[in-house]
C-alpha cells in the first residue's frame, strides 16, 4: 500500500484555528501540593506545560509523518488545577492551506506530558512490590504512582474562514500559579540501570473509519506502519521536546497496533542502558502513533461542520517502569 501527503499545493489559503483540550490524572496529595504551593516534583508544572505546549504545536510536523508544515500565528495554551489532576487547554491560529487542529493537540498532548514528567514518581501512599523485569529477574518497584494517565484528549472546536473569526478559551479559567522553579533532576552519580516501560493507548474512530483501516483503504496510505515506524522515532527524539528528559540510551523499541471494534489500541515496549529509566519516552511514542493515526483518518471522522464529535483520545497509561541496577 502507498503512503502519501495530501497535495494541498494548488489550495489558497484561508483562516484556521482550533482549541484541544484534555486531562492529566494525578493523586490528590500531589495536586494539594501544585493548588497551594505551586510546585511539586521538579518545579513548576503548569509553566513547564505551558512552555512545552506552545513549543510543540509550532514543531508537530516533525512527529507526525504526514502534517503538513505550517506558519503558526498564535498560540495559546491554560491550566487549571483540580482535585484529582491538571486539565489542560490549547488554542492554535494560522493562515494555511491546511488545518491546524493536529498541531493544537500535538500541543496539548506534549504539554500534559511535560507536566506528568514533572511530577511523575511514587506517591506517598506507595507500596512496594516485587516484579520480574525481562531478563527473568525479582525486582522491587513502587505499586502507585503519582499520575494515573491522559484521558480524553479532543478537539472541541476548529474553525475554517475567509476571515477572522477568533475562538476564545476565556470560559477555561487558569488557576494555575507558583513560583518560577524548573529543575532537571539530576542524574550525574546514579548507577547505571537496565529501564524498561511499557504504555498503552487507545483511540476511539467511527464504525466506518475502523473498517477503512481494515480494508487498506484509507487514502494516505497503511495507518498501522505510518503509526508504528512515528512511535518508534518519537520514542528516540522524546528528549528533544520534553524539557526536562534526559537523552537516553534506547536499546530497544517495540510498537503493537491493534486495529479493535471502536478503534486503535497502540502498546510501546522501551529498554534502555541509562542512569534513569525511559517511561516518558514509552509514553510519548504512543502519544504521536496516537495523533499519526488520527491525523491519517481525519478525513473521515469530521462531520458536517468539520467537527470531530466522536473522534478522542480516550487514554494513555504507563503500565510498567522499572529499573534494575546494571552490576
Amino acid at each position: 500500500m502507498s503512503v502519501k501527503m495530501i497535495d494541498i499545493t494548488s489550495k489558497e489559503p484561508v483562516y484556521r484555528e482550533a482549541v484541544a483540550r484534555g486531562f492529566l490524572k494525578v493523586d490528590e496529595d500531589t495536586m494539594s501540593d501544585l493548588i497551594n504551593n505551586g510546585v511539586s516534583g521538579l518545579g513548576n508544572a503548569a509553566s513547564i506545560a505551558k512552555i512545552t505546549a506552545i513549543n510543540a504545536v509550532k514543531t508537530a510536523w516533525r512527529y507526525i509523518p504526514l502534517l503538513h508544515p505550517i506558519p503558526i500565528t498564535y498560540v495559546e495554551a491554560r491550566v487549571h488545577y483540580e482535585k484529582d489532576g491538571i486539565e489542560m487547554a490549547v488554542l492554535a491560529r494560522t493562515r494555511a492551506q491546511t488545518g491546524v487542529e493536529m498541531d493544537a493537540l500535538f500541543g496539548l498532548f506534549t504539554g500534559l506530558l511535560a507536566a506528568w514528567n514533572t511530577i511523575k514518581g511514587c506517591s506517598r501512599t506507595c507500596t512496594p512490590e516485587w516484579v520480574t523485569n525481562f531478563m527473568g529477574k525479582k525486582v522491587q518497584t513502587c505499586g502507585s504512582s503519582r499520575v494515573d494517565g491522559m484521558f480524553d484528549i479532543r478537539v472541541v472546536n476548529k474553525v475554517k474562514s475567509e476571515d477572522s473569526v477568533g475562538l476564545r478559551i476565556e470560559d477555561f479559567v487558569d488557576n494555575a500559579n507558583g513560583p518560577p522553579i524548573v529543575t532537571m533532576f539530576d542524574v550525574t552519580t546514579e548507577p547505571t540501570y537496565y529501564g524498561e516501560a511499557s504504555a498503552k493507548g487507545f483511540i476511539r474512530l467511527r464504525e466506518e473509519t475502523v473498517e477503512l483501516i481494515r480494508q487498506g483503504k484509507v487514502e494516505k496510505g497503511d495507518v498501522i506502519t505510518v503509526s508504528k515506524t512515528a512511535a518508534i522515532v518519537a520514542a528516540k527524539r522524546a528528549w528533544e521536546i520534553l524539557p526536562l528528559v534526559h537523552l537516553n540510551y534506547l536499546t530497544y523499541v517495540n510498537v503493537d497496533a491493534r486495529v479493535i471494534e471502536d478503534g486503535v489500541e497502540i502498546a510501546v515496549d522501551t529498554r534502555n542502558v541509562s542512569n534513569t529509566g525511559s517511561a516518558m519516552e514509552a509514553v510519548f511514542a504512543t502519544g504521536v502513533a496516537l495523533l499519526t493515526v488520527w491525523d491519517m483518518v481525519k478525513k473521515y471522522e469530521k462531520d458536517e461542520k468539520g467537527q470531530y464529535p466522536h473522534t478522542v483520545i480516550r487514554e494513555i497509561k504507563v503500565l510498567k517502569a522499572l529499573k534494575t541496577p546494571a552490576v
